[in-house]
């Protein structure tokens, strides 16, 4: 007799491969394809397929097999597939769908990552260069969580004023662990009136900004390498208006940078903080969202766990750190009142509001 939990094995199971093949699938720009020539009016073969992608035919049968039995894409009596517009508006309008290829990305360093799982072994955790390809994806998922959504939704939201602020001009702002500058470009550009920095601790980062700033011609925005934890001395009441999208709870020591931020702000200036969404509770984070709990609980095991613990002073917070420890670690670092918001276009995310 199969029980319940015999099924959920199978469809776990199931999801394994599905995520892979579709992983996969993204890579080789078979969905691009599949997107382009299939539709309800024409189901494609899965030789027209390959050819279109530049792919082997019987691989690219097989792929198309997988998908379609996991009711990812449709196929009919004659072997041949296609995407209903339904299916083709959620996978290009989901700000999930990208994190599929984040799961062969997680198998990489699976051998280092067992070594800090191990007790007897005496490695702390992985450094942010053992994930190379996994930042360019993160930089992809970003962009297309915040595109469309921090200008004219997040900022008006954030309120204290600081759309109007920005725009009247000689706002100095600051963005933690800006990566390769998505964040501090639209902004500079939103608003080139104000000035923005972006910070981040790799080199390669921060030249890939720079190159950005270069070709969008941002003359209101600059970048520089550098450990959150310890900003420039001669930053202290230097900024009007800081934000950290998504990079606070990766950092060994997230207290230390929260400190510098409060430090680095003017009196009176606002920190914005955007974090994924957790209650600091596994059973409640269960009960809010089991399926996606378990997808950023796996996310922060793969990765944001190991990068944040490997110093031996680490806070080791991963990234389901919840609301309450957030609100707490932000009190212990010199503001006193924090707000939080819960924004439906920002699904995932929780944003902290502070003011110094």
């Amino acid at each position: 007799m199969t029980t319940e939990y015999d099924k959920l094995l199978l469809n776990y199971l199931t999801g394994g491969t599905t995520s892979l093949a579709i992983a996969l699938g993204r890579k080789l720009g078979l969905f691009e394809v599949l997107f382009e020539i299939s539709s309800d009016a024409h189901h494609v073969s899965p030789e027209e397929l390959a050819q279109k992608a530049n792919c082997k035919p019987r691989y690219v049968r097989e792929w198309c097999a997988c998908l379609a039995c996991a009711g990812i894409f449709q196929v009919d009596d004659e072997e041949k597939y296609w995407l209903t517009e339904d299916q083709k508006k959620s996978l290009q309008g989901n700000a999930l769908v990208p994190m599929f290829s984040m799961i062969p990305l997680f198998s990489d360093g699976r051998e280092k990552l067992q070594e800090a799982f191990d007790a007897s072994n005496p490695r702390l955790g992985m450094d942010y260069s053992d994930f190379s390809t996994f930042y360019e994806l993160m930089a992809q998922i970003s962009t297309n969580a915040h595109d469309k959504v921090v200008i004219p939704k997040l900022l008006p939201e954030i309120g204290h004023g600081i759309v109007e602020k920005l725009v009247a001009g000689n706002m100095k702002c600051l963005d933690v662990g800006c990566g390769n500058g998505f964040h501090v470009q639209m902004l500079a550009k939103a608003y080139p009136k104000s000035h923005f920095i972006g910070l981040d601790l790799t080199a390669s980062a921060i030249e890939t900004a720079n190159k950005r700033k270069h070709d969008e011609k941002t003359e209101n925005a600059e970048y520089i390498q550098c450990n959150a934890a310890s900003m420039p001395e001669n930053w202290a009441d230097s900024f009007d208006f800081v934000t950290i999208f998504d990079a606070c709870h990766d950092q060994t020591r997230p207290d230390l940078c929260l400190k510098e931020i409060h430090r680095v702000l003017k009196p009176g200036g606002l920190f914005a903080m955007i974090e994924i969404k957790g209650t600091s509770h596994v059973a409640k984070d269960k009960a809010a969202n089991p399926l996606l709990s378990s997808v950023f609980y796996g996310c922060s095991m793969f990765h944001c766990l190991p990068v944040g613990s490997n110093l031996p002073d680490a806070l080791c917070l991963g990234a389901m750190w919840g609301q309450e420890r957030a609100q707490n670690l932000m009190k212990q670092s010199g503001f006193s009142s924090v707000d939080t918001l819960t924004p439906d276009y920002l699904s995932v995310n929780n944003v902290y509001i502070a003011k110094k």
